[in-house]
């Protein structure tokens, strides 16, 4: 059996500390404009540990590779002190992170001596499963896969698309077992349908749906939100209201965002244990949107999920674990339809034979579950509360009034400069514009109103 104190978890993405930065640094990447501070990262650690010892034993780690220090004297500590290095990883295997600091995590791969064990790895492309992603792989991230399959018995892959990847990079020991938080509830695990209810349906990420206003919707990277309604500190709004603020592209996501949240509806959880609670207490009957994590801890709660995303990261792990997916559905969508066709009998009737995959695969890199022992504290997580006061709804307002000023300016420019996409953008909010002005408080509260149930 696998000794909990012999594993040391290499960029875990856990959100352990409280203080505002280190809690977001703590969740993903930043560097060079990417925006991976996501609390579905660390997801994966949690709902692994908990398939390997059925608890969230702690253990030794280090949350974000990128901005810890890589010491001679970590690499002397953990080669001494450890058997296995797990290395829970994400979409990885993409282009657009070209730019990120990876030669230092390679230098200090090569200083490793024990075994080191990759799950969850991916790759992500935007365009389908395009097999020219390896080719515009950089040299520095061709090093480091290499280095990387050097070191491992195995790389545990999300899905086939991602074996491909690698295989055409001459990185051949690859398995593919999905992601291990899908395997957080052990061998047995049967999902059932509930009755359908609008009003108890969950969405996330850039999902909406016009039949849906009086929802949840939870976040998991939209930092202005984040801080503004959990760590009370407000961001400029010219900055983080979504990923791309004042960008038409996400005219609709912002929107929606200040909407849900003047109606008390946007949720986000830094605790994995109260984002469970939240879909078992609350009787939800559905999870729908782009993000992939929160349709696995829906899935392993006990509700069913839909994913949406077109990306190639989200498709290949649903097609692998029989998530339901479906990339077509959008926000006119009629959802009541989409859950009364939704058979979840693929998805139950596959997943003893996933898990053994998965099993096999600890296995074979020397990896046997267990039940840790009750004596070995848990990792304790940050359960932020959700402020309300009046100085938020003012932050909100007042996030609005300036969103909308900057995106005519931006409109200026993209009714000289820009192409028929730009055009038809500009159309398109002008219309949003004349049916929902929003300049003042009365104006932005009926436009509330009529797209999240009333105001509060």
């Amino acid at each position: 059996m696998t000794d909990p104190s012999k594993i040391f978890i290499f960029n875990s993405a856990l959100p352990e500390s409280l203080e505002m930065s280190d809690f977001l640094k703590g969740m993903g990447p930043s560097q060079d404009n990417i925006r991976g501070q996501n609390i579905g990262n660390g997801y994966v650690a949690y709902g692994f540990l908990k398939a390997l010892f059925g608890r969230p034993v702690k253990l030794d780690h280090i949350s974000n590779a990128l901005e810890a220090t890589l010491s001679d004297q970590l690499a002397e500590e953990i080669n001494g002190k450890y058997s296995h290095l797990v290395w829970t990883m994400k979409d990885d295997i993409r282009e657009d992170f070209s730019g990120l600091p990876i030669e230092r995590i390679t230098h200090f791969l090569e200083k490793i001596m024990i075994p080191v064990v990759p799950v969850s790895l991916c790759a992500n492309s935007f365009n389908g499963y395009d097999p020219g992603l390896a080719k515009r792989l950089s040299p520095n991230q061709k090093r480091f896969f290499s280095l990387l399959s050097e070191k491992s018995k195995l790389i545990g892959v999300r899905g086939y698309y991602s074996a491909e990847i690698l295989n055409s990079l001459n990185i051949k020991n690859v398995k593919v077992i999905g992601c291990p938080s899908y395997f957080e509830n052990g061998a047995i695990r049967a999902l059932h349908k509930k009755p359908w209810n609008a009003d108890k349906v969950v969405t996330t990420a850039t999902f909406f749906n016009s039949g849906l206003p009086q929802t949840s919707h939870l976040l998991q990277d939209e930092l202005y939100f984040i801080n503004l309604l959990y760590l009370e500190k407000a961001l400029p709004s010219t900055s983080n209201i979504t990923a791309q603020p004042f960008n038409l592209n996400e005219i609709p996501t912002s929107f929606q965002l200040l909407a849900k949240a003047m109606a008390g509806r946007l949720e986000f959880f830094s605790d994995y244990r109260q984002w469970t609670e939240f879909f078992k207490n609350n009787d939800h009957c559905l999870t729908i949107g782009t993000r992939l994590h929160s349709g696995i801890l829906s899935i392993n709660s006990g509700v069913p999920a839909i994913v949406t995303n077109p990306d190639s990261r989200a498709r290949e792990t649903c097609e692998y674990l029989r998530i339901p997916y479906d990339p077509t559905i959008h926000s006119r969508s009629n959802i009541r339809e989409v859950f009364e066709n939704l058979d979840l009998s693929e998805m139950n009737n596959a997943y003893p034979a996933l898990h053994k995959e998965f099993l096999d695969f600890l296995h074979a890199v020397g990896l046997m579950p267990c039940t840790a022992s009750y004596d070995m504290p848990c990792f304790e997580f940050p359960n932020l509360k959700k402020s309300t006061g009046s100085s938020v709804a003012a932050e909100l307002h007042e996030a609005y009034t300036e969103l909308v000023e900057n995106l005519d300016r931006e409109l200026v420019v993209r009714r000289e400069h820009g192409g028929e996409t730009s055009r038809r953008l500009v159309n398109k909010f002008q219309l949003l514009r004349r049916r929902y002005p929003g300049l003042t408080r009365k104006e932005y509260l009926d436009y509330l109103s009529r797209f999240s149930g009333e105001a509060k």
